[in-house]
């Protein structure tokens, strides 16, 4: 996993980004040279080690070109204490428009 690191540096001075973006396939995560959304890679991590506990409370995107990785994920981003999720499977090569995966978000419930 990558690019968590600041998001864990961050949420220890008390900042609460507005959305965390979870990619699981190649991206960059220097999101913090420039200002952008946080965004964490986690392409090629086995999903079961993945240490999630700095999304808690937090809205969290996240996307694969995998479906069972994204399903997976989403279940430990839930597990983890996530505010809300957002899950998809893309498919690579297809528009946003014509993307036909598998969907679904989770919004935790207020006590």
């Amino acid at each position: 996993m990558r690019g968590h690191e600041i998001i864990i540096e961050y949420r220890m001075a008390g900042y609460v980004p507005e959305w965390v973006f979870i990619n699981d396939y190649p991206c960059k995560t220097d999101w913090y040279e420039w200002g952008d959304t946080p965004t964490v890679c986690t392409h090629g991590d086995a999903i079961h080690n993945l240490d999630l506990r700095f999304l808690v409370g937090l809205k969290v995107s996240v996307t694969s070109e995998s479906e069972s990785r994204v399903k997976e994920l989403f279940q430990r981003i839930k597990s983890a204490g996530a505010k809300l999720v957002g899950a998809g499977h893309i498919q690579a090569g297809v528009h946003c428009s014509q993307q036909t995966g598998w969907v679904e978000i989770f919004e935790k419930e207020v006590a």
